[in-house]
């Protein structure tokens, strides 16, 4: 597949005056490649200027602000709003406000036009360029011209992201997204004859999409064929011009430099810096000959823009001012966490889109309530999966969905401190009650018996085929470190391979005191050459050999004395290499000489170390379902003593003679382990 041209003005963040600031800068790396790659492109633009030129020489509209037209160029615009439930699922007010902000722009009706500089005031420009929210979709369906796509592509928006292209002939296409590739961009457009149909629009950072800055009115302008006040190339640079007589020859100004009697490249000629196609950010104004320019594109049979305006699109688009359509809602929904603690109450959100809710009707099964018809209610869940229904109506229909196992309520925790995982054996991942998080449906964290730091099993996840932006959690089984204290330290061993020297896949360590409700970083953090074990590995790599493992320590004394803690690794992907995590150890200090659980139990073993025979003791106060087993150091289980239901009271169990070794003696009583080192010499 080509990759698509990429001739646009994007917004690049810069940092001034200690506060950030935004500016547009200028790429044409991608434009010169794909001409090689697209003669088309080149007969496209060239015929364009031949139609401007021409346009303005037989002045089919003339150089006033009325123009001849008795109604302005309605342009129909869609909204695709890409989202993870986060900001960046803006709302529809927002949008229809952003929508009224760019008319206002292009009607000259802003009020800051009487700031315009007393030699630019006569030129500033009715452009008579109208947008309107579509009301009829491509299908003839009802809309409101912006839809909600539920999409991992949000995280660094691309070309690929550009997700439901509606026909660039009909309707200008407005992609809004978390945030771009570029991570320094806010937003960037097609000049016309520079992209296919299903990439011809505007990609924009969510955080602009309310147009304050120009940003949506200064990106239709390069959809409109307007070039930046100094022509092409990087602002501040050369001195150049934009092809319309009107606007001074200029370097262009940064963001915030807003010098009204600014005159670098012709003095004393004053340059237009409140330009919306420069990058000052005080843009009040386009000019009269961009306005003719404008015009001359919208007829022009360059990517169909000359198609927009015509009275069947307008009919077709839902956008001649007949009707005002109310359409049948889409129902969606979110909650504010998807793992939760038994004594939490769960917020579910409504998300619904497209036409406006009068009602809403829940199902919560197991739930507390079970029902409501609150648009965002508060539910309690007992321990476990649980599912949602939600069913939304107005006067036009209803729509409902389901999300069956949205919600995970985690009890006590069924582990204590020592916490060993060689993941050995094959019930070790995701754990007793981890679980994995993989939004993006590719390869995920997956135990493998092939390699390991030491045995044959670890867990891995494969960067070499992932997506870069992936991002990729294991959240480990609950721990009770309400008997431990500091110091807490968290061992595990790695493998990572670079697959080239920009590569720069990375591992992050979490823990949560919430049930997962929020996440606190550790001190671990390595990426790209911090992370490899064995440098640059251009083939899918396995670890084969100790030597390509490392070990890695981390101190996480804000665990001590906490009741419910979990960890995650997160792995977020850069298309680089694997990664591999083995032999976990998690190590605290008891808060006394037997510890919390042995008060709890009376859990010993003895004698310890041995030589020879040891014994288990404990105590119940009732009867529980309990089991004894012993392990290796690799996890492996050596025997298993007991399991089986036994009452209350205290018990004795004699250990099997071990080989000399270090072993773990894991006492489960009721699903809660608890663990306890045995030396045998």
């Amino acid at each position: 597949m080509k990759k698509p041209i990429l001739f646009f003005a994007i917004i690049c963040l810069l940092n001034l005056h200690l506060k950030a600031q935004y500016a547009h800068c200028f790429t044409d790396e991608y434009f010169k490649l794909e001409m090689q790659r697209n003669p088309q492109i080149i007969k496209d633009r060239e015929a364009l200027e031949l139609f401007t030129k021409q346009f303005i020489k037989d002045q089919q509209v003339p150089k006033s602000n009325k123009g001849t037209r008795s109604l302005p160029y309605i342009i129909p615009v869609v909204f695709h709003i890409l989202h993870d439930y986060g900001p960046e699922n803006v709302s529809d007010n927002l949008i229809i406000e952003a929508v009224r902000l760019m008319n206002l722009d292009f009607r000259k009706q802003n009020a800051d036009t009487v700031d315009i500089v007393p030699s630019f005031k006569q030129i500033a420009a009715d452009c008579e360029i109208e947008f309107r929210l579509a009301t009829i979709d491509p299908n003839g369906n009802c809309t409101n011209g912006i839809e909600h796509i539920l999409t991992k592509k949000t995280y660094s928006a691309n070309e690929g992201s550009k997700l439901n292209p509606w026909p660039n002939n009909k309707y200008l296409n407005i992609w809004v997204a978390h945030s771009l590739e570029n991570a320094g961009a806010a937003a960037y457009a097609y000049y016309p004859g520079t992209a296919p149909p299903s990439r011809d629009g505007i990609m924009c950072w969510y955080t602009y999409v309310n147009n304050t800055q120009e940003v949506l009115s200064h990106e239709a302008g390069h959809c409109l064929n307007l070039k930046h006040p100094w022509g092409d190339g990087s602002v501040g640079t050369n001195c150049g011009n934009d092809l319309c007589d009107d606007t001074p020859i200029t370097k262009g100004w940064s963001p915030g430099d807003c010098n009204l009697s600014g005159s670098v490249c012709n003095p004393p000629i004053i340059e237009n810096v409140q330009n919306i196609m420069d990058y000052s950010y005080c843009g009040k104004m386009f000019t009269l000959d961009q306005k003719t320019r404008m015009f001359a594109t919208l007829n022009s049979s360059v990517s169909g823009r000359n198609n927009l305006w015509l009275d069947a699109n307008l009919i077709a688009t839902g956008t001649d001012g007949a009707s005002v359509n109310v359409c049948v809602p889409v129902a969606d929904f979110k909650v504010n966490q998807t793992y939760s603690c038994s004594t939490d109450s769960v917020r579910f959100t409504d998300q619904s889109w497209k036409g406006a809710v009068t009602s809403w009707n829940w199902s919560f099964p197991g739930g507390s309530p079970a029902t409501s018809t609150l648009q965002n209610p508060a539910v309690s869940f007992p321990v476990g999966m649980h599912g949602a229904t939600l069913r939304v109506s107005n006067s036009e229909g209803s729509d409902s969905i389901t999300k069956p196992a949205i919600v995970n309520v985690t009890g006590a925790p069924l582990n204590t401190i020592p916490f060993i995982e060689s993941f050995e054996d094959s019930s070790s991942f995701p754990g007793n009650d981890g679980y994995v998080l993989n939004p993006d449906g590719d390869n995920t964290w997956e135990r493998i018996t092939h390699s390991g730091g030491t045995g044959v099993a670890s867990i891995k996840i494969n960067n070499y085929v992932n997506p870069a932006g992936t991002v990729d959690e294991w959240i480990t089984p609950s721990m009770d470190f309400s008997g431990i204290t500091f110091p807490v330290t968290l061992t595990f061993k790695i493998a990572n391979a670079q697959r080239s020297s920009t590569s720069n896949d990375e591992l992050k360590l979490y823990y949560t005191l919430n049930c997962g409700k929020s996440w606190l970083p550790t001190s671990y953090s390595k990426s790209g050459p911090a992370l490899s074990t064995i440098g640059i590995y251009s083939i899918p790599f396995t670890p084969v050999s100790p030597s390509q493992w490392r070990q890695e320590s981390v101190t996480v004394n804000a665990v001590k004395l906490k009741p419910n803690v979990r960890f995650k690794f997160q792995n977020n992907g850069d298309h680089g290499n694997n990664t591999y995590i083995d032999d976990i150890n998690i190590t605290g200090v008891p808060t006394s000489v037997n510890g919390i659980d042995e008060l709890q139990t009376e859990f010993s073993v003895y004698p310890n170390p041995t030589s020879g025979v040891s014994a288990v003791t404990f105590s119940l106060s009732k009867s529980y379902k309990t089991r004894i087993e012993v392990k290796d150091i690799l996890g492996r289980i050596v025997t298993t003593v007991i399991d089986e239901n036994i009452s209350a009271g205290t018990h004795e169990y004699i250990l099997p003679v071990l080989n000399s070794g270090i072993y773990f003696v894991n006492l489960i009583i009721n699903n809660k382990h608890h663990v306890r080192k045995l030396v045998v010499s």
